[in-house]
């Protein structure tokens, strides 16, 4: 089988084609601050799906509001623009999926365990972290996407590889393809319009030659942090995965140790994440 280039892949995915129109005129708006309120609940009530969805995760226990959002517009003024904008990226990435079967569902499953465990490990950091890790956790898996949309039967050895020998992802796709999701999907996202935070999450999530500590922007540093733990510990749980896995030393991940969050801590926020995501993860179907 051909293996298809790094630079023509991007290019050819490299448009907003896969992007519902909400969406793109999401992106189109993410840095106009001058953006109102009613012209923003304008264009996500241009699509009733996507409307419904961030709804629904509005009034998802993520969010944890004392009363029912019932309108775009109760729910911009609880919740703010930047967190609608990032439901609405959220609400859409379903949409980004050309086929829908068991190595789809793996994927989606764990995006949604990464999005929930990195929100709820962003808690008490300040400003706009906990924006930033939830849609980072959900679009971090962005280029293992296009890889499996445009290349099924070559994306189908990686996730062999990886589910039957354990190797990793990374490994698998360096090896078959000669490059790996992470970049791809960093390469995409800028062709998007993606602010430039979200798309140092979605290319250092994996941390591989990178050194939190090194990194100048302490949002982007934590941003990355909060995924990268989240993403390690969807796979000690088994979320997105055939089995949980066991080798993984949760406290002992340069993440944990750079958001400082304690062993007494870890335990009952995985205990959570997983409870969380068993009863939430449906609000994003």
């Amino acid at each position: 089988m051909e293996i298809i280039s790094r630079e023509n892949l991007i290019k050819k995915v490299g448009d907003l084609k896969m992007l519902p129109f909400v969406a793109k005129k999401i992106l189109e708006t993410i840095n106009d601050d001058n953006l109102s309120f009613s012209d923003l609940a304008e264009i996500i009530e241009k699509d009733q799906a996507i409307a419904a969805r961030v709804l629904k995760i509005s009034n998802s226990a993520l969010y944890g509001l004392r009363q029912e959002v019932n309108s775009i517009q109760q729910a911009l003024l609880i919740l703010g623009l930047k967190t609608i904008r990032s439901l609405v990226l959220s609400a859409s990435t379903r949409s980004l999926y050309k086929k829908f079967g068991m190595t789809e569902q793996k994927i989606w499953d764990h995006s949604i365990g990464a999005a929930i465990a990195a929100k709820m490990t962003a808690s008490g950091l300040d400003g706009d972290i906990g924006n930033i890790a939830f849609i980072g956790g959900l679009m971090h898996d962005l280029g293992k996407v296009i890889m499996n949309n445009e290349t099924p039967d070559i994306f189908t050895e990686v996730m062999m590889r990886t589910y039957n020998e354990g190797v990793s992802s990374i490994e698998a796709e360096e090896e078959i393809y000669g490059y790996n999701h992470a970049e791809i999907g960093a390469r995409v996202a800028e062709k998007w319009g993606f602010p430039s935070v979200l798309l140092q999450v979605i290319e250092k999530h994996h941390l591989t030659g990178v050194r939190l500590e090194d990194i100048d922007d302490p949002v982007a540093a934590k941003g990355i942090a909060c995924v990268n733990a989240a993403d390690c510990i969807c796979r000690a749980l088994g979320i997105g995965y055939r089995d949980p896995d066991d080798s993984i030393v949760l406290h002992e991940l340069p993440a944990v140790t750079y958001l400082n969050i304690s062993r007494d801590r870890l335990t009952p926020l995985v205990e959570k994440i997983a409870e969380t995501y068993a009863r939430e993860k449906s609000v994003f179907e």
